[in-house]
């Protein structure tokens, strides 16, 4: 028989200030929804391995989307009207909506890069409003998208060449080729603008330094996850999270680069599980 992967896809339609968004999800497993966030200009395809391990799925409910304008969700009507620009606003209260329109009960976020950076303005935002929040590659702070942005929309500069050898750059020697290619492959496939879009967020709309302080990690279950041959996010730059935010755990992963859930399952699993295994134990005292 043919092997049949156990995720399943769907759309939600979420509401956003009145504008309805026709939504990709997968999901797969029961028990505590773990809601899962791509990289900029990418999609839920980054996490294929985790939704489709029964070690996570045994216990958790993985749940990953793809934003508006990313993967198999299109953007919204009259789309072309307006230059694309994801917004720190409007990603928190996407997330929000989605969680909200599949009814989940203070599901766990989990998300990459600027799925990352997202989890730090959550907890200083919604404090609470989720049963745990893990930050994969996270920063406080990162000017340089916006300048990578520049080359993305250049008119003399064709995207596609650009960004595989960009994403490339950013995944590490030692994961398995086929991953690597794999994720340049989903990169391939991002649509005009949608990149920069999402860089406009990751530089320009997004700088947690003021407020880390504020934020108390044990109390909302926040953890961070880093790869340490990623140049966006070295050991000082989470170093620096730690210092900043009461009683945050980081984990670095060795030879490991910015895209942990699709570029090196295997390594990238032993650094979650035990936070997984410390969020369920947290959330099930909760819940009784």
């Amino acid at each position: 028989m043919a092997k049949v992967e156990p995720m399943i896809g769907r759309y939600v339609h979420v509401n956003v200030d009145g504008i309805e968004y026709r939504t990709y999800f997968e999901s797969n497993g029961s028990g505590i929804p773990l809601v899962c966030l791509h990289t900029a200009g990418a999609d839920a395809l980054e996490y294929r391995h985790l939704l489709a391990d029964e070690d996570v799925t045994k216990n958790f409910q993985v749940i990953a989307f793809d934003m508006p304008w990313h993967g198999r969700s299109l953007p919204p009507s009259g789309w072309w009207e307006n230059e694309y620009k994801l917004t720190q606003q409007f990603y928190m209260d996407f997330i929000i909506a989605f969680s909200e329109a599949l009814e989940l009960d203070r599901p766990i976020l989990m998300g990459c890069s600027m799925g990352g950076y997202v989890m730090l303005d959550i907890a200083h935002k919604h404090p609470g409003k989720f049963g745990g929040l893990i930050a994969l590659q996270p920063r406080d702070f990162e000017p340089a998208w916006a300048e990578m942005s520049k080359w993305m929309v250049h008119p003399e500069v064709n995207p596609a060449n650009v960004i595989r050898p960009l994403i490339r750059s950013l995944t590490s020697s030692h994961a398995p080729e086929e991953y690597r290619r794999e994720v340049e492959w989903i990169y391939a496939r991002c649509g005009p603008g949608v990149l920069s879009g999402d860089f406009y967020y990751a530089s320009k709309d997004h700088d947690a330094r003021p407020f880390l302080e504020e934020i108390d990690a044990e109390e909302q279950g926040l953890y961070v996850i880093g790869g340490d041959e990623d140049y966006s996010c070295y050991p000082e730059h989470t170093d620096k999270l730690e210092a900043s935010i009461k009683g945050l755990k980081v984990t670095r992963m060795p030879e490991v680069g910015h895209f942990p859930p699709s570029e090196h399952p295997e390594a990238f699993k032993q650094a979650l599980m035990p936070i997984l295994n410390e969020l369920r134990s947290s959330y099930e005292k909760k819940t009784v």
